[in-house]
């Protein structure tokens, strides 16, 4: 059985994580597979979106480290190394938007994916959280969250350690929108095709100039701006969006 499943629809990525009797707790085997995903992703020009979920009853319940393993020091950077592959798509330039759809069991590893991605739609079941600080293991991507809904959102989730609710998880701007379980695929599957209507080149240069931009300083923020826009300003997409506009007409994009 394959440990990721990647399949795809017209313009829609659907990359699901596959290891159900583990509750897509992520191995080695899962984190080559999702580098070889993130690169496909990236590369092939038909595909504009992705949704990214999990098979069985939970989304990804965090790295599959034996307990034996977690008891040694040596395991931390492992964990570590784990962690900084499994967060493929930033690390792979992927600049294409990626819809979680996640349910049941979001921790650890499994959150960091969920850092990764654009937009985020959690079951009602969800129990979201990073329970390391139980077994004395810092959260690497500790950062990443706190960027992501402040320090004092992230602090209840890191230091207290407790699983939070997909309701809670929305409080704090963790998550897009919560769902039944049973409207989770078809809301994600809903949003990723009104995004394909929109110009690819413009979608992707945003979510590019988001987080390029990140720590830059003024200047520096300008100089990427740049160098991302203006080669997308003579674009045929942007051509064709005014045309399109002209002529009352939807715009059909090439993506490039």
């Amino acid at each position: 059985m394959e440990p990721v499943t990647y399949l795809k629809k017209g313009k829609i990525a659907y990359i699901t994580l596959n290891r159900p009797e583990k509750l897509n707790a992520i191995n080695m085997d899962m984190v080559n597979a999702l580098s070889y995903i993130w690169q496909d992703f990236r590369d092939d020009q038909n595909l504009w979106v992705a949704i990214l979920n999990g098979a069985g009853k939970s989304f990804c319940a965090g790295a599959d480290v034996p307990e034996q393993e977690v008891r040694k020091r040596t395991s931390f950077s492992e964990l570590i190394t784990l962690g900084e592959k499994v967060i493929g798509p930033a690390r792979h330039n992927v600049w294409k938007p990626i819809i979680a759809a996640v349910h049941g069991h979001v921790i650890g590893a499994g959150l960091w994916l969920v850092l990764e991605s654009d937009i985020v739609i959690a079951a009602e079941n969800s129990k979201i959280g990073a329970p390391e600080s139980a077994l004395s293991i810092p959260v690497a991507f500790t950062s990443f969250l706190r960027d992501h809904v402040g320090w004092r959102a992230a602090a209840e989730i890191l230091l207290v350690g407790d699983l939070i609710t997909a309701a809670r998880a929305y409080e704090m701007g963790l998550v897009n929108r919560v769902v039944p379980q049973n409207e989770l695929i078809p809301v994600a599957e809903r949003l990723a095709e009104r995004m394909c209507q929109n110009g690819p080149l413009a979608e992707r240069a945003m979510k590019e100039i988001a987080y390029r931009t990140k720590d830059a300083d003024f200047h520096q923020t300008l100089a990427i701006l740049e160098g991302i826009i203006i080669p997308i300003a003579s674009s045929e997409d942007v051509a064709e969006g005014r045309k399109a506009w002209m002529e009352k007409r939807k715009p059909q994009w090439k993506g490039k």
